[in-house]
């Protein structure tokens, strides 16, 4: 597939075309967005969101996981738009740790200095964060909600939601992640099992849209359940290479710099090499104790 930026999924859903990390507002009596990139695209973000909103308010930003390139404009944005956050409760738990603000503040700072930004600004802890989890709607007015779904392994913090009645997925990085060359690229870095499983689930939902979080949405039932098809047949591959490669060495280090020369040749985004390393060595350890290391 070719990775694109409709300008919107359907009626009242927005798409905010940010480089790498498109972003979706729901508009509503309570007008929401998924996600919020990366600190270095605050500034961005709030004139697109601004512009769209023409003098409305946010009320509420839901995050589908706590990684840097998702949450990091969140504290700034907040302090912008006074919006509630809608987590997980394992991200909420992740957002109040000094230690995990400090890890993505210091992964933000790092993007930042690689697309030559030298603001001040700094990813700070978020303020008023609400935990939900599987099951939950969260409503948006005249009928319209969004439902809450756990799909951990990834993360085990993920959350995906769908909005009813439109019936358009927000997946974050559980469905993978497209390249910008087109190429899908699995990220199970908590739990191979889990990210599989989570897939399986979202393919079973028969969405009608699927909007990525990195280079592209997708419209349309049967390209929706195509390319997840592919990103679990995707998932599968990439599974079975690392076992291989696990079978001929334990060096974890090794076989996650294999893996970036030979499976990362366009990165999804252009930020801090130290967290693709970390997370493909997550993979890497993912497959090794879930199915090497029993054996």
């Amino acid at each position: 597939m070719s990775p694109r930026h409709p300008a919107a999924l359907a009626p009242g859903v927005q798409v905010l075309d940010v480089p790498m990390f498109p972003l979706y507002l729901i508009r509503g009596e309570r007008n929401a967005m998924i996600d919020c990139a990366v600190l270095a695209k605050a500034g961005e973000i709030d004139e697109k969101l601004s512009a769209l909103l023409a003098g409305e308010s946010l009320a509420m930003v839901l995050l589908t996981h706590s990684h840097y390139d998702h949450a990091g404009a969140c504290s700034w944005l907040q302090d912008r738009h006074g919006f509630e956050i809608v987590a997980s409760r394992r991200t909420r738990e992740v957002l109040e740790s000094e230690k995990a603000v400090a890890f993505i503040d210091d992964l933000n700072q790092k993007f930042k200095a690689l697309h030559g930004d030298r603001s001040p600004s700094r990813f700070t802890r978020p303020r008023n964060v609400r935990a939900v989890a599987e099951g939950e709607r969260i409503a948006l007015g005249a009928e319209r909600f969004l439902e809450v779904l756990e799909t951990p392994g990834h993360t085990r913090c993920s959350l995906s939601f769908r909005l009813l009645p439109d019936n358009i997925l927000f997946a974050g990085d559980a469905a993978g992640v497209v390249e910008k060359s087109g190429k899908i690229k699995p990220l199970f870095l908590s739990s191979y099992g889990q990210y599989e499983s989570s897939l399986r689930k979202l393919l079973a939902l028969e969405a009608d849209a699927l909007a990525l979080a990195h280079n592209a949405a997708i419209r349309g039932r049967e390209r929706v359940r195509a390319f997840l098809a592919s990103s679990l047949a995707e998932t599968r591959r990439l599974k079975e290479r690392i076992a291989a490669w696990l079978g001929e060495s334990g060096d974890f280090a090794a076989i996650a710099e294999r893996i970036l020369a030979e499976e990362y040749d366009a990165p999804t985004l252009l930020g801090p090499r130290e967290a693709l390393l970390i997370n493909v060595t997550a993979m890497v350890k993912s497959v090794y104790h879930e199915f090497v290391k029993s054996v």
